[in-house]
């Protein structure tokens, strides 16, 4: 039996924190945090990277400025894993700053429970931010898991080793796939969010492979998502979760298409117990496409 505690006047099990101040990032983009604080903060953001860097072993010495900013240390040269490490404490104490400056001047739109009036008021340009379970595209989750095979399949003596006409089978099938959903260092994904509330419209986002901190393997329960409203779509929009031609914007023959793409793919997905359908091709409103920006606990 939990074994209750008082506090204060009353009994509880648990003491809620009275303030949320670590944030445990799944993804975050600070490259879009960077450029949107800098246009109303930017001596904030140079006083962080300044002490960020300055607060390291070494510093970058000689008092160079850094846009106003001084950098006080002695000049040592640093590895690479220092200079990782100085980023990402940088790219963290900066969305801090940006997301405070968004709270303080009321320039986000925060959703209090979920349901079919949930986009009633939304503008496509808000800075949102909301409380949902993610949960990647099926047939996304799938490609993922074949590159993952067939990055082994090239390699000889372990159970996934392939040789012959059936290592080159698996080879055109990576490459089929790198066209859908883009090469090594540039990948991205599509993310469903399913918002804390009744049932409404449908969350969708497209997230960076280089943006992500945690394992996409790992990505489940409910997070609180920030992000810029792309699209609000009604009846009959529809947004590729892939894309054929990225150059151009996308039209109806291409989600056509991109459905006569993923059928082959439905039996064989059956296999890793993943539910692959034709509709996985486009994401159909009603609903909300987000620019993610942060993904955190």
């Amino acid at each position: 039996m939990a074994r209750r505690q008082c506090w204060g006047d009353t009994v509880a099990i648990y003491k809620k924190p009275e303030k949320r101040v670590h944030r445990g990032f799944y993804y975050l983009n600070d490259e879009t945090v960077i450029n949107s604080l800098s246009a109303v903060e930017a001596g904030k953001v140079d006083e962080v990277v300044a002490k960020v860097n300055s607060s390291r072993e070494g510093g970058f010495g000689g008092g160079a400025g850094f846009q106003g900013a001084k950098i006080e240390g002695g000049k040592k040269s640093t590895s690479a894993f220092e200079e990782e490490i100085v980023r990402t404490r940088t790219r963290f104490s900066i969305f801090e700053l940006w997301y405070q400056n968004l709270v303080t001047s009321k320039a986000i739109g925060q959703f209090r429970g979920w349901g079919q009036d949930a986009l009633e008021d939304v503008d496509p340009g808000d800075t949102v931010e909301l409380r949902a379970s993610l949960t990647v595209v099926p047939l996304q989750a799938m490609f993922r898991m074949f590159l993952w095979f067939a990055n082994l399949a090239k390699s000889p003596g372990h159970m996934f080793s392939q040789k012959g006409d059936e290592l080159k089978t698996t080879k055109e099938s990576e490459r089929n796939i790198r066209m859908l959903v883009g090469d090594a260092d540039e990948m991205e994904f599509v993310v469903i969010a399913k918002p804390v509330g009744n049932a409404g419209p449908i969350v969708a986002m497209q997230l960076a492979d280089r943006w992500m901190i945690g394992n996409v393997g790992h990505l489940s329960g409910h997070y609180t998502v920030v992000g810029q409203v792309d699209q609000v779509l009604t009846d009959g929009d529809e947004v590729p979760t892939m894309r054929l031609i990225r150059e151009a914007p996308p039209t109806p023959l291409e989600v056509n298409t991109l459905g006569d793409i993923v059928e082959p793919f439905i039996e064989p997905a059956s296999a890793f117990g993943v539910s692959v359908s034709r509709d996985d091709a486009a994401i159909k409103g009603p609903g909300l496409w987000l620019t993610p920006i942060a993904i955190f606990r």
